[in-house]
């Protein structure tokens, strides 16, 4: 596989700034192409790559109706999907991916194809804040988003032979999934912080590009940033009448942006299951909670 069809996995939990990490490349390959053109279009313009768990990418890699294996028999092929010449289409290249690298059911190999891979962008982001923006995204009470980032079985699309446009995703816990991505060595990897793309969005989109392989003209990433604001990315979505990657039930997808909603909004004992059960990615990435018992 040559160096143009190299590839990379943008990796996140969800609702962790994946979808924001994907438009600015798109931006920033757009300011610096021979056309820039007009402005980004969120439903037209970012086509950056699959997501991993694409039932019809995976099908069509692997040559099977993935709707006709269970998890134990799909999630040890979905690696193997890497085996044809060129795995990703040519300019695809930046895939989001939601999996933990391994599942339970993977038996101890990656979900996702390493095959002439050439790194992954790990994004995180405080869980408390996370379990804030799960709630507006699905609609789900904030008891039960913290009952998720504490799941070690959290999934997304958890039916089992469910037929819908992605396989189940194993994520497990928030500390689990962190690690697994973190720790693993078969692929190099650059971790970001969601709070370091707020606070020093120069300094840390800069070393993205770098390890991408785009730009590092520092007037062009921090144009790409200017026009990947929060507020203007609300204004895009107003301006395509809805982002299409928003589900049903979310006013919208791209909301406050913040960092802290956590804290003002998790009850006490909320913030404290989450500090209690894990108190060690937390204090690793340097992720503040309240005092445990």
């Amino acid at each position: 596989m040559t160096d143009d069809h190299s590839y990379w996995y943008l990796a996140s939990y969800p609702k962790s700034g994946n979808t924001w990490c994907r438009v600015f490349i798109t931006e920033l390959m757009r300011l610096s192409g021979d056309n820039p053109g007009e402005q980004l279009n969120l439903n037209q313009d970012i086509e950056t790559g699959a997501i991993a768990s694409s039932r019809l990418w995976l099908d069509d890699q692997l040559g099977i109706n993935s709707c006709d294996l269970s998890f134990s028999e799909l999630d040890p092929l979905r690696g193997r999907a890497g085996a044809s010449a060129w795995l990703f289409a040519e300019g695809e290249r930046f895939h989001k991916v939601h999996d933990a690298f391994k599942s339970p059911d993977s038996r101890g190999r990656p979900v996702v194809s390493t095959t002439g891979c050439s790194g992954v962008v790990y994004i995180l982001r405080h869980p408390e804040d996370v379990a804030v923006s799960l709630s507006h995204f699905f609609s789900w009470p904030l008891d039960r988003c913290v009952d998720s980032l504490l799941d070690p079985n959290a999934a997304l699309v958890p039916g089992e032979r469910f037929g819908g446009h992605q396989v189940r995703q194993y994520m497990g816990r928030w500390d689990q999934h962190v690690r697994s991505w973190a720790d693993q060595t078969q692929l190099p990897v650059l971790i970001m912080r969601y709070e370091d793309m707020l606070a020093k969005g120069s300094e840390t989109f800069t070393e993205l590009a770098t390890f991408l392989g785009l730009t590092t003209d520092s007037k062009l990433i921090n144009q790409a940033l200017e026009n990947t604001s929060i507020d203007r990315l609300k204004k895009l979505e107003e301006d395509v009448d809805g982002f299409a990657e928003k589900p049903a039930g979310c006013e919208r997808f791209f909301r406050s942006g913040r960092t802290g909603e956590g804290a003002e909004q998790l009850s006490i004992e909320q913030r404290k299951r989450l500090a209690n059960g894990l108190s060690e990615a937390m204090n690793r990435f340097e992720y503040e909670g309240p005092e445990v018992d």
